[in-house]
């Protein structure tokens, strides 16, 4: 009859814990062995069973060496900036990003090592806190505005945008725990450097503030591309008395015109409710809402694309003469 293992000592609370952690707490080599753990890497376990996080294996890293700093994709998906949902998604066979001053191992299945230049400006620390629990560390990570110059190498220009467009953002004081955008533009600007340089630059010229989601951001920029003049964004709507309303996704203060990007929290009964007080109070001043769906975002936005520009012409707005691919190919003027 097999044992079971006996119960890893108070000293190591971590679901994800180093080799030298586990000694120092008193636990041996063939202890380290036993089924009940997980070798993740040499000199790296997880207890078998416990749903770890990327966090989780960055703290152990970083408590195990002060020289590890979590770059690139980890840190942005550690600190919440919004990247694809393809790269956003993780699991236990995600590698993790690193880079370090110190000796480091080889890169593998667990671990990438990136060579890169941090100064002291670019990284900060980050309270790791262990969950329904009193134990925390730290770990080290890129800032927010050097995390964005490395994501130059991972995502397209508008993906880039809708991270720098987040990072920009004004808070909302009733939701969130600050007062102060992320990151300001010359921030970013000043970031835009190295080997993305022309990308990072060129993606600053097109960041706005005032998107609440990455959907916001890819509207507004297929709008732009599609020649329909820039929204504002986010900003109060004034109705024909020249008294503020609510704050529409975009508008059109020159048509009349106002659209709203529905998520998935406006399938909520309660928001239900106020969506449809949103929508009269904008007929009670004058104006015409569009309410744009996930389903509108398909093939570079073109539904959404096509319904701004008919309500746009029918409010009297002409695009200018432009250059357009012909059904048949070759090129003809609108």
């Amino acid at each position: 009859m097999v044992r079971r293992p006996a119960a890893l000592p108070s000293a190591l609370p971590w679901p994800v814990f180093t080799r030298a952690e586990a000694i120092r707490a008193g636990l041996s080599p063939d202890r380290l062995r036993r089924p009940d753990l997980l070798r993740l890497r040499r000199g790296l376990y997880a207890r078998r069973g416990v749903d770890f996080r990327e966090a989780d294996i960055a703290a152990a890293l970083c408590r195990d060496d002060e020289n590890v700093v979590v770059v690139g994709l980890s840190a942005a998906r550690i600190l919440g900036i919004p990247i694809p949902l393809h790269l956003e998604r993780w699991d236990h066979s995600t590698p993790i990003h690193l880079s370090t001053s110190a000796s480091r191992g080889r890169s593998g299945t667990t671990v990438i090592w990136h060579d890169l230049s941090l100064s002291p400006r670019d990284v900060r620390k980050h309270r790791y806190q262990l969950r329904s629990s009193e134990h925390s560390s730290t770990i080290m990570l890129t800032t927010r505005a050097r995390t964005w110059r490395d994501l130059a190498g991972h995502l397209s220009r508008n993906d880039l945008v809708a991270a720098g467009d987040h990072l920009l953002r004004r808070p909302r004081p009733d939701f969130e725990d600050r007062k102060e955008p992320w990151c300001t533009r010359d921030e970013l600007l000043a970031v835009s450097t190295g080997r993305h340089a022309a990308t990072l630059r060129e993606a600053v010229t097109h960041l706005r503030i005032g998107a609440d989601s990455p959907k916001e951001t890819q509207l507004r920029l297929a709008f732009v591309a599609a020649g329909i003049p820039e929204p504002r964004i986010n900003v109060p709507l004034i109705g024909a008395d020249g008294a503020e309303r609510h704050s529409p996704d975009f508008q059109w203060p020159e048509f009349r015109l106002c659209a709203e990007y529905e998520g998935v929290t406006h399938n909520d009964p309660a928001q239900v409710k106020r969506d449809i007080r949103r929508a009269r109070a904008v007929a009670e001043a004058g104006w015409t809402e569009v309410r744009l769906s996930k389903e509108d975002l398909g093939h570079e936005c073109a539904r959404a694309v096509r319904l701004i520009r008919d309500q746009l012409g029918a409010r009297g707005w002409r695009p200018r003469k432009r250059i357009i691919a012909a059904q048949q190919g070759g090129l003809v003027q609108s």
